[in-house]
């Protein structure tokens, strides 16, 4: 074990690894203190954990990229952990590596329940770390087919089905805590006319530019999608209707001043607005969507290039 922890000094290298956060669970200390040396050595962020359950918790709190787990373990052994993990609704997929003493034995027994790779004991620093970084393209894989799977191919915003995850989990934590949540529906004046006289490519072009425009003016909180077409939605966590009226306008006036150039053209881009915030005969994020929706559809009516919230208007209906 000494020969293993010296020599992993000499496997580090200047770059970071760019999938860098493991959590080791071994109730080892000794395995512990030679796996997290490696580890270290290379670069890696290392977190620890004695048994699965607490590895379980850590995994909650603070989701790594790999786990490499013992197989012998207390409370639960590698194979009923992995299958605790593979259960876990986490932000990204973790990579599992499983040590074990006798690979061959337990090899289909682990990987049915959910490890990625085996190393075998006593362990070879230039294995692990060999490992690590064949993990790390399969975690580079996986997170482009993730961003793929959830953007708009031509905007690269979320795409509806992520929208309205992030929805439903903005949704219940405003009607758990109280806070308001708005949403908007733009829509951009006028767009089939522009594709018919300057063609598709400027239509792309334009949409892409107001998808920038949004992201630019959209605090981080905010989740901005292409909901289709030349309709776009955003959603505004901690922000009252009026807030988020004053916000759209400012979109608004921002957009009418950012014309889009195409071959030496200049044209000039505008876009209706409707707003609505979460109220309590409001029982959905799609009815809410819908409330912004019907205020989008009184700006084209009283002719566009302008932004309505619901609120104006049923106080104007009362």
């Amino acid at each position: 074990m000494k020969n293993a922890e010296v020599s992993a000094d000499s496997l580090a290298d200047n770059a970071a690894p760019e999938f860098r956060r493991v959590l080791v669970v071994d109730d080892d200390p000794a395995m512990v203190r030679i796996v997290s040396r490696i580890l270290d050595s290379a670069g890696y962020e290392v977190a620890l954990a004695p048994d699965g359950l607490d590895a379980i918790e850590s995994l909650r709190e603070n989701p790594p990229h790999f786990v490499i787990t013992d197989w012998e373990m207390p409370v639960l052994n590698g194979a009923e952990f992995c299958q605790m993990v593979r259960k876990e609704e986490l932000p990204h997929y973790v990579y599992i590596v499983m040590l074990t003493g006798s690979c061959t034995d337990r090899l289909v027994e682990g990987l049915a329940s959910g490890a990625d790779d085996f190393i075998t004991k006593p362990l070879r620093p230039q294995e692990l770390l060999a490992r690590m970084r064949a993990g790390a393209r399969v975690l580079k894989l996986e997170e482009r087919l993730s961003l793929l799977a959830s953007r708009d191919p031509l905007t690269e915003l979320p795409n509806r089905r992520t929208f309205f995850e992030l929805f439903e989990h903005e949704w219940r934590r405003s009607c758990r805590a109280g806070y308001p949540l708005s949403c908007a529906m733009i829509d951009v004046d006028f767009f089939k006319k522009i594709n018919d006289t300057h063609g598709h490519a400027v239509g792309d072009a334009l949409l892409r530019l107001v998808s920038r425009l949004l992201e630019t003016v959209c605090r981080k909180s905010d989740c901005i999608c292409r909901y289709g077409g030349e309709e776009f939605a955003v959603l505004l966590p901690n922000t009252d209707e009026q807030e988020a009226l004053a916000w759209a306008e400012r979109y608004r006036l921002a957009l009418a001043e950012t014309p889009l150039v195409s071959d030496g053209m200049s044209i000039r881009v505008t876009a209706s607005v409707g707003v609505a915030q979460r109220e309590d005969g409001v029982t959905s994020p799609e009815k809410l969507l819908d409330s912004a929706d019907h205020a989008l559809l009184e700006a084209k009516r009283l002719g566009r290039n302008r932004v309505v919230a619901l609120g104006s208007l049923d106080r104007s209906e009362a």
